[in-house]
């Protein structure tokens, strides 16, 4: 059976004589599974009437320690910019999802509490989540197979996470 990446691969690979066509492969395959898992994700949050980037910040909030329920902590967590995160907050604040606190004792604190609303989404989307995680996973291996798959993918993760922590600075 043939996969858009093998049908592509030599075409692909023209003129680098250097690349390993096994790795290229595998860094291909990645990237596809990525992208559909994305596509995917934003399907199943746009079925709920809101952005995956806005669906991201529900989960955060639900799993986040109460000391990082603020902007900054979905900032940092995120990787953008504090202009994102108040238009992220503004669209969930405005649709009843959270609401936004400042701290009395430190005026430049708010704090993010998820509304019951914002509970009831994230339960709900957490179910869709996980049934399309599952039928991209668990129905396309078996259980040993997935195993294993986790088993390297980890340790491609953690030579990469090693490599970047002996380069920083």
């Amino acid at each position: 059976m043939t996969d858009s990446v093998e049908a592509s691969l030599e075409r692909d690979l023209a003129g680098h004589p250097s690349a390993d066509p096994v790795a290229e492969a595998a860094v291909k395959r990645i990237e596809e599974i990525a992208r559909r898992h994305e596509e995917a994700l934003r399907a199943a949050a746009a079925s709920s009437g809101v952005s995956l980037a806005d669906c991201q910040v529900i989960f955060e909030l639900a799993h986040a320690d109460p000391a990082e329920r603020t902007p900054s902590h979905l900032a940092k967590a995120f990787h953008i910019t504090a202009g994102s995160v108040t238009a992220r907050l503004g669209r969930l604040e405005a649709g009843g999802f959270l609401t936004r606190t400042v701290q009395p004792d430190n005026r430049a604190q708010i704090r993010l509490t998820l509304t019951e609303k914002g509970h009831a989404m994230h339960d709900q989307l957490g179910e869709r989540i996980m049934g399309v995680r599952s039928r991209m996973l668990t129905d396309a291996l078996p259980a040993k197979d997935l195993a294993i798959l986790n088993r390297l993918l980890r340790r491609v993760l953690t030579h990469m996470e090693a490599s970047e922590s002996e380069t920083a600075p």
